[in-house]
């Protein structure tokens, strides 16, 4: 049998060139926008006093309206002969949204007309970004090599986890602040002037990027209806809407954990920004080792363990609130997410070829925006028509929240769908080969964060062989 040697830290170093430099930093200054503006969205929105329609409205509308945009950014490549312009061009738009926003904060009050004023801020906001990813998949996949492609992205995800840490982190002391003033608002105007200064410096590091020559040839364009008719027989687009449905079925829950937490639990800002970043914590000290398991191990074996792993994540939330226990749940959360976002994010750069590498992006971006619009609107829909207890052949289950019926759909969505998808798509380069166990136990071998983590799985599997 073959003996797995964990990597050596020299596997580890490889040289980055100026544009991948350019592009950590750029990656860091954008996640401190997102960890002070995007991760405070739905409590804004519920300090604007959103109904549960209006929150997962927020959460989803805007992504499916910049899904559209992503199709449209792949349709405007033939327009720019400079990818590195295109994407400056919308990062421009996408800084300046935050400072109306910010002024939503300080001048509006608190009515169902200012949720609606931020939902189409957020539509604007989300336009712009999605319609430069296109640009920036295509662009990034030129500039990093692909043999150090998952090491490079898990090091780079962990450089942007932890400045999202230390943003939402910064972002809940002054909304902390702010409420204890006596003006929760001001706290809000200030995090989100500093989303927009985030993404101003991130704007000036992406000038230091390269740009290489790139054409898009007729010969490589096939329409979105095409795409979809050969989804029976492409292993691309079964993994794609294996992607899609899952997110769809996060996003029955998503839009209400902050719901939950500031309205059922009562927590402070500071207390619901702690249990939020713990969640981010993990990513950012687990990716790097996904990165190298990635390169490795190949990106299918990841969705395969990470897939099952975040079915569980919402079931967690309905069996305490305590707050270590939360933090726990957080914590597992983290890890298997940062797995599957890291794998599913690489597997397109594999599966598909550069100059089909933007389209294909954007077709992916519109069905998971299509699913996670579906997912939403069945949370939404269902969220004020919950029981609040459910009896079936003389059980009953009063939970002290009725979100937790939605958090348990959620689950149970997401393992179906891991059930019935993963076996449909499979890797599609050549990689070493590790039965799930001997994946699990080689992870949590290599740091004590993710032994900790997986300790249950781990001990539960030998039980079983014994």
């Amino acid at each position: 049998m073959k003996v797995l040697q964990p990597p050596t830290s020299q596997e580890d170093n490889f040289a980055l060139t100026p544009s991948l430099r350019a592009s950590n930093r750029d990656g860091m200054a954008w996640a401190c926008m997102v960890g002070l503006g995007e991760s405070f969205i739905s409590a804004f929105g519920i300090f604007l006093k959103a109904s549960s329609l209006q929150l997962s409205l927020l959460s989803t509308l805007p992504q499916f309206f910049g899904a559209i945009f992503q199709m449209i950014g792949v349709w405007a490549q033939r327009f720019f002969r400079s990818r590195k312009h295109a994407i400056s061009c919308a990062v421009v738009v996408n800084a300046a949204v935050w400072l109306p926003i910010a002024g939503l904060a300080a001048l509006a009050p608190s009515n169902v007309s200012s949720v609606w004023m931020l939902l189409a801020l957020l539509l604007v906001y989300y336009a712009s970004t999605n319609f430069y990813n296109p640009f920036w998949s295509s662009l990034m996949g030129d500039l990093v090599p692909p043999e150090v492609r998952g090491r490079y992205f898990g090091r780079r995800n962990k450089l942007v986890g932890l400045s999202t840490f230390l943003a939402v982190f910064v972002g809940g002391q002054l909304l902390d602040f702010g409420k204890y003033l006596g003006e929760v608002r001001y706290g809000f105007v200030v995090i989100f002037v500093g989303a927009f200064a985030a993404r101003v410096a991130s704007y000036i590091f992406l000038q230091s990027y390269d740009d290489p020559p790139h054409e898009v040839r007729h010969e490589h364009h096939f329409s979105f209806l095409q795409f979809l008719l050969r989804s029976p027989r492409s292993n691309f687009a079964r993994f794609v809407f294996f992607v899609s449905i899952i997110n769809g079925a996060v996003n029955i829950s998503a839009p209400f954990f902050t719901l939950y937490m500031l309205r059922d639990l009562q927590f402070s800002y500071m207390h619901f920004t702690v249990i939020t970043a713990m969640n981010t914590a993990t990513q950012f000290l687990t990716m790097q080792i996904w990165g190298r398991v990635s390169d490795q191990f190949g990106n299918k074996k990841i969705l395969n363990l990470c897939g099952y792993g975040i079915a569980l994540s919402p079931v967690f939330w309905i069996f305490s609130s305590n707050t270590i226990y939360l933090l726990c749940a957080q914590m597992y959360a983290g890890f298997v997410w940062a797995g599957f976002n890291l794998a599913a994010a690489n597997f397109i750069y594999d599966a598909v070829t550069p100059p089909k590498r933007a389209r294909c992006a954007a077709y992916q971006a519109m069905v998971n925006g299509t699913f996670v619009l579906l997912g939403s609107a069945l949370g939404g829909f269902l969220v004020d028509r919950l029981p609040e207890q459910i009896s079936v052949f003389g059980w009953s289950w009063a939970p002290s929240s009725p979100l937790f019926f939605i958090f348990v759909l959620s689950g149970v969505v997401r393992l179906l769908t891991s059930v019935i998808l993963l076996p449909l798509f499979k890797e599609v380069r050549q990689v070493d080969g590790i039965r799930h166990a001997e994946l699990i136990f080689r992870i949590t071998n290599l740091r004590p964060m993710a032994g900790a983590t997986f300790s249950i799985l781990t001990s539960s599997w030998r039980r079983k062989k014994r």
